[in-house]
């Protein structure tokens, strides 16, 4: 990646993956960096409006949308921004009910679900906020039964899995599924390693959880979750432990790209790791 930075996120739309904010040593970033997975190439596009980090993006319909977050102060943000790749121009969206930072974004049947999240100065949170890209409305879901920030999350099926991540005392094993057609959530098997702000992504059928962090120091850990036997299972470990990467997968392959060392950070990182399951 061009710029070394964490706490960005990422989307994908077609072989590309779009992957905008963050921070480094410079200071927080209005970045958006395009990959070409198919070429193996990165391009510049228009920057966000608004810089921010640890926020939250999804993919509907050849948009992309950044969600929430915070700005350089630290403060938790309820801006929501859409990215047009065509003409390569933000708009602004109806803003979040919430303001968090740290949540994560999953689409299912054309909705952005925005699950969990952390409020500066109150902690995690069990928020399960949607919006539907076609009306620019926002609606609440069933809160999480753990509140959390920092998860591992993806959408198989037409289930939004939840699983890790920290709560406002630590990090935690827990893990969620929400059903949104029942606006039920159901707590499964736990992780097997408690940890927060890894890469994530459903290929599958399966939620692969990697890299993140437990304490303070980078992990490299990489495991598996199958919803149909309800296990998980360790897998071969990333080339470079990294704290809050950003996560998407294209064809089939799980794309970890940047972060950072440690927690504060001391070092940020370009690398983009590939796993192929």
């Amino acid at each position: 990646m061009p710029t070394k930075r964490a706490a960005a996120a990422a989307a994908s739309i077609g072989t590309n993956i779009y992957v905008v904010g963050g921070i480094n040593h410079s200071g927080t970033l209005a970045k958006n960096e395009i990959y070409d997975t198919a070429t193996g190439t990165w391009s510049t596009g228009a920057p966000m409006p608004t810089a921010r980090w640890s926020v939250a993006v999804a993919a509907v319909n050849g948009i992309v949308y950044a969600i929430g977050g915070k700005d350089a102060n630290s403060n938790d943000l309820n801006i929501v921004q859409a990215y047009d790749p065509v003409h390569n121009t933000w708009s602004t969206k109806a803003s979040m009910p919430t303001a968090v930072d740290g949540a994560d974004a999953n689409v299912d049947n054309g909705m952005i679900y925005v699950v969990g999240g952390y409020i500066s100065g109150l902690g995690a949170v069990d928020l399960v906020q949607i919006y539907d890209p076609s009306t620019n409305i926002w609606s609440s879901g069933a809160p999480m039964a753990v509140a959390k920030s920092g998860m591992f999350g993806g959408t198989i099926g037409a289930n939004i899995e939840a699983a890790g991540g920290f709560e406002t005392s630590g990090t935690t094993t827990d893990n969620e599924v929400y059903n949104p057609t029942a606006n039920t959530w159901t707590t499964k098997r736990s992780m097997l390693s408690a940890r927060q702000a890894g890469c994530a992504g459903s290929i599958g059928g399966f939620l692969y959880a990697a890299g993140g962090v437990k304490v303070q120091t980078s992990l490299n850990r990489l495991d598996v979750y199958k919803p149909g036997s309800n296990t998980w299972t360790n897998l071969a470990p990333m080339p470079f432990g990294t704290i809050a990467p950003a996560s998407a997968t294209v064809n089939g392959l799980l794309y970890c790209i940047g972060g950072s060392n440690h927690s504060p950070a001391t070092a940020y990182f370009t690398y983009v790791q590939i796993y192929q399951p």
